[in-house]
């Protein structure tokens, strides 16, 4: 062990998390959103040692096409090469470190380093360093590997792909467990599975990373935060009538005449699934409705037609509210979080329900819509209102937290969804007791990096 781990401080990430739901209490510690030394743990122990969302297939499905990312604080280049597979490579000349790649998406079959010319192809493979042969370079040099390194380890579920620093993470299988079903949800409404929507809405906002995550599983904020997009849809609908542009109807929110269930999975995996909120037919996949029944049955495509969110931890989100989102968060610093966000759909789907698909995406979650800017700014009021440090402890977390119970419910058996937790009913319930299982994870993974990087005991 090197003397900059050995510095490391040890600590005792129990203190941040009061889960005791035998005795009715689940809150958390404000040092979780404000404390820098905590984040950079995070970043340590979490990001640089689990699974990390870097990108999706339908980003890059041409030969030589590539987006770059991050995983923790180590920038990639997420690459298909010419042969067709997709590799996670370093973005760092092997020479002087610079960035290779420094677009966010481009089609390239070579990298050319812009410091000093070195060339890579589209597997890592270096192909040149420039002017070696009057360099002088010893042969000790020449023995060296040029190439971009590739990631520790790199998988895909279904066209998802997760990039880890950490060569012992456990499968990705067994890391998505049962929250897999709601990926499944979004990639079986087509039989071809799923395509990007041109364009993407990317933003940075002065808040914690975990404020994004808690707010995706998080509907009691709706009649709230978004009363004026509630508003702006009622009076579309007052001048236009049944011609107007179909969205999504905040007056199941605001009469309770939904149902709800949150699950909370291992690893810090969260899960909601809305019913009955507002026309299954306002959805652009209720076009398709037929083919999935036909394909999995009415229950599961009920599912892939209703209202559900998905948080895989640590760093993407799956939202279907107003329509289908991926969000994929990037924390910068503790108080700084970049999300890059992009508008998925079936492929295949019908024009008109694509269309009603764009325009739904452009009301409520474009950086031109309603509802996005008012969670960001949000976030920022949070983070400032979280440095009161004469409080500890916030207790946004008990609602719901008597309807906790063991295992799935009624609705999660019908689809085959195997939770931890659920907590079910009406609406109203607008539970936010799932983020026991967020915690608990994030509880779990702090403990087990720090006991394997230090070799402590978690």
């Amino acid at each position: 062990m090197d003397a900059r781990v050995r510095e490391w401080p040890l600590r005792d990430f129990s203190r941040y998390v009061d889960a005791r739901p035998e005795d009715g209490v689940l809150r958390m510690h404000l040092d979780l959103f404000r404390d820098p030394e905590l984040f950079e743990l995070e970043m340590r122990y979490i990001y640089e040692r689990s699974w990390v969302f870097v990108g999706h297939a339908a980003q890059i499905p041409e030969p030589y096409d590539f987006i770059t990312g991050v995983v923790g604080r180590t920038p990639i280049i997420l690459q298909r090469g010419g042969d067709g597979q997709v590799r996670a490579l370093l973005n760092h000349c092997s020479h002087r470190g610079a960035a290779v790649a420094t677009t966010q998406a481009g089609n390239t079959q070579r990298h050319k380093c812009p410091y000093h010319g070195w060339m890579f192809d589209s597997t890592g493979k270096c192909l040149q360093v420039a002017d070696e042969a009057a360099g002088g370079y010893t042969d000790a040099f020449r023995g060296m590997s040029h190439d971009l390194p590739q990631v520790a380890r790199l998988e895909e579920y279904r066209g998802f792909f997760f990039a880890s620093l950490n060569p012992e993470v456990v499968p990705l299988r067994e890391y998505l467990g049962s929250a897999a079903v709601f990926i499944d949800s979004w990639v079986d409404q087509s039989p071809d599975g799923l395509e990007v929507v041109r364009g993407d809405a990317n933003f940075t906002y002065g808040g914690n990373w975990k404020m994004v995550f808690e707010n995706c599983l998080d509907i009691y904020h709706a009649k709230t935060l978004h009363a004026s997009f509630g508003t702006m849809v009622m009076n579309r609908m007052k001048r236009q009538g049944a011609d107007a542009n179909r969205s999504i109807d905040l007056n199941s929110f605001i009469n309770a005449d939904a149902e709800v269930s949150y699950y909370t999975f291992p690893h810090g995996h969260g899960g909601m699934w809305l019913r009955g909120a507002g026309k299954r037919e306002d959805r652009p996949s209720y076009a398709m409705w037929q083919q999935m029944a036909e394909r999995f049955g009415e229950a599961k495509a009920d599912m892939m037609v209703s209202g559900r969110v998905v948080a895989i931890f640590p760093n993407i989100l799956l939202v279907e509210s107003a329509t289908f989102q991926m969000r994929l968060l990037r924390p910068v610093s503790v108080d700084k979080t970049e999300v890059y966000a992009f508008c998925l759909a079936p492929k295949g789907e019908p024009p008109q329900a694509r269309a009603l698909r764009i325009r739904q995406y452009e009301d409520f979650f474009s950086a031109t819509g309603v509802a996005t800017p008012d969670d960001t700014v949000i976030y920022e009021r949070c983070q400032l209102g979280d440095q009161a440090r004469s409080v500890e402890w916030n207790q946004g977390y008990h609602r719901g937290l008597a309807l906790l119970r063991e295992g799935p419910d009624e609705a999660a058996r019908t689809v085959g969804i195997e939770p931890n937790h659920s907590i079910s009913g009406n609406i109203g319930i607008q539970g936010e007791a799932v983020y026991l299982g967020v915690y608990q994870g994030w509880l779990d993974q702090m403990q087990r990096g720090q006991a394997e990087v230090l070799g402590v005991q978690p």
